[in-house]
Order: structure tokens, then C-alpha cells, then sequence
């Protein structure tokens, strides 16, 4: 919009020179957007990173076999298997006990 406002008050000879920083000024602009996305997808990399970690302690300290703080992705693999067993197994009971009621 302030691009806009500027290039029709902006003298036919000088369009051209307002054109040129309008578009060094959007460049610019884009470079920051992509930088502070990056950043932004990092520090959530991060924050993942430390929830994995967390839930890993979690469950080795709760004495459920398998669990250790690891970055190995195999045994993030194999952590994550586990994860999804106990769950579907939890699932089940819950849908039996219902059955029974």
C-alpha cells in the first residue's frame, strides 16, 4: 500500500529509481521473513527435541522397559513402536472393561 501511495505521487522520471529501492526494500524484507522462519523452525526443532528427552526420562523412571534418553534415530524408531503398542493395548483393555460393564 505505501508502495503504491509513493509511485503515484513519484514524478514520471523518478518511477524508475522508485521502482528499483521498492524492490530492493521488498528483497530485503523477504530475507528477513525467511531468516526469522528459519530460526523460528529451529527453536521448535529444539523444543521437540526436549519433549522427546523428557518423555523418555519420564518413562525410564516410571521403570517401562525400553525407554532411555537416546538421539539414536533406530531407537527413537523403536521407542516410538512402544509408545503405539502401550497405547493400542490400553485401548483394548478400555474397549473390553466397556464390554463388560
Amino acid at each position: 500500500h505505501r508502495h503504491k501511495e509513493a509511485q503515484q505521487c513519484c514524478r514520471p522520471h523518478n518511477l524508475p529509481l522508485l521502482r528499483a529501492a521498492q524492490q530492493r526494500e521488498m528483497e530485503a524484507m523477504e530475507q528477513r521473513i525467511r531468516e526469522e522462519q528459519r530460526m523460528m523452525d529451529e527453536k521448535i526443532v529444539l523444543e521437540l527435541d526436549q519433549k522427546v528427552i523428557d518423555q523418555q526420562s519420564t518413562l525410564e523412571k516410571a521403570g517401562v522397559s525400553g525407554f532411555y534418553i537416546t538421539t539414536n534415530p533406530q531407537e527413537l524408531t523403536l521407542q516410538m513402536n512402544l509408545l503405539e503398542l502401550i497405547r493400542k493395548l490400553q485401548q483394548k483393555e478400555a474397549e473390553s472393561e466397556k464390554a463388560f460393564s
